[in-house]
């Protein structure tokens, strides 16, 4: 019934923009396509830099926007993926699971091939109308609903955390969302989504009110996620020359757990700094009170956790500088440690402009120490990353 219903109101909202405004399609071309096909072939090893394992995969997202009238249009996007990696048919033994688990309201996660070191899959990561007035804007349907500020940790993102590990997902994941925002003036707003869910212990709804004060952004939110109350906020502004932004959220459980606190407390502050040369560096830390309350049964490293408990740790201090030594090639390297389970991230890379459209990535990821956790086992990956854009 819910699915009947999700649908049924995309039909009914596209079906009267048309009846309102068919002739506006004759003077403006509605529709638009673009995306990207990546290849990446990888080499992993353990945490001792040796049993090389190989993998390959085929990267192709589509964008697709129908912008059926002055004021509302539909949108759908996802990915569609082709892995050959030799751990699967043996280290990993139920990645079709992981690969086929949907969060949301309505299913749209599919492996289509899973056989030995083989997986296909294909995922809906956006699929939402839009509709614009000039102090409002709403959303239905699967979309990013962004409230986190910083760049490396969002506790303020109650419906969209994602993983830092995950380089390969730039566009980060959706959520099925109803969501309505009012511009107040051209830098303060009032904002309320509802995720939905199938049972009310899963749902999230919340509300964010922006303004700004003394140069900085400042926004506070209140809500419900999946039976906790979330009360929080952040800002973003500028130490002298340098970006300063923060965020934290304190999540209280309505029900009490016996043996378990009941409320915690996720932070996280960070400067940013362009230098003269043109280095882009990054330092933030993050307070992740979290950590205790839940077991860490994530089973890939780079799968998001919660908002209420986002990181592998209950402290982490994540630096990074990204370079451009011309204006097609670039190069970065991002540090994280987790000083409380005693374990390391890096993740160096290079990147090079061979054409318009075209781009080549070299990167690789890092996992040192953290003995008992996801990272002890983890070792590193490294990956050659080959990029056609359309």
């Amino acid at each position: 019934m819910k699915k009947k219903l999700f649908y049924s109101l995309i039909g009914v909202l596209i079906l009267a923009s048309i009846i309102t405004e068919i002739a506006y399609s004759q003077f403006h071309s509605p529709f638009r396509l673009r995306g990207y096909v990546r290849e990446m072939p990888s080499i992993q090893f353990d945490r001792d830099f040796s049993n090389p394992t190989f993998g390959n995969l085929i990267h192709n997202r589509l964008n697709f926007r129908w912008d059926i009238s002055r004021s509302l249009d539909l949108n759908i996007e996802g990915r569609n993926r082709f892995f050959y990696n030799e751990m699967f048919g043996g280290e990993i033994p139920l990645i079709k699971n992981i690969f086929e688990h949907d969060d949301g309201l309505v299913d749209m996660s599919w492996v289509w091939l899973s056989e030995g070191p083989w997986l296909g899959h294909s995922m809906i990561d956006r699929l939402f109308v839009s509709w614009r007035a000039p102090d409002w804007r709403v959303r239905i349907g699967r979309q990013r609903v962004n409230w986190g500020i910083n760049l490396v940790s969002n506790p303020n993102d109650l419906f969209n955390v994602y993983s830092f590990f995950d380089f390969d997902y730039a566009e980060r994941p959706g959520s099925d969302a109803v969501r309505i925002q009012h511009y107040l003036s051209h830098l303060s707003s009032i904002e309320i989504a509802i995720g939905p869910a199938n049972h009310s212990r899963d749902m999230v709804a919340a509300a964010k009110i922006g303004v700004n004060r003394w140069q900085y952004d400042f926004q506070a939110i209140a809500g419900y996620y999946r039976n906790r109350l979330a009360l929080g906020g952040g800002w973003a502004g500028n130490l002298g020359l340098a970006g300063f932004k923060g965020e934290a959220t304190w999540f209280y459980d309505i029900e009490k757990t016996p043996g378990r606190q009941r409320g915690n407390v996720v932070a996280a502050v960070g400067l940013d700094y362009m230098f003269a040369g043109g280095t882009f560096g990054v330092v933030e830390f993050l307070y992740n009170g979290g950590h205790s309350r839940l077991p860490e049964d994530a089973f890939l490293i780079t799968e998001p956790l919660r908002p209420d408990n986002i990181m592998f740790s209950e402290y982490a201090v994540t630096v990074s500088a990204d370079h451009p030594f011309s204006p097609i090639f670039s190069g970065g390297l991002a540090v994280m440690g987790l000083p409380d389970i005693d374990a390391l991230f890096f993740m160096p890379n290079i990147k090079y402009s061979i054409m318009t459209d075209l781009d080549f990535e070299a990167l690789a990821q890092i996992f040192i120490g953290g003995k008992g956790t996801i990272f002890e086992g983890a070792g590193s990956a490294w990956y050659a990353v080959l990029q056609y854009s359309f």
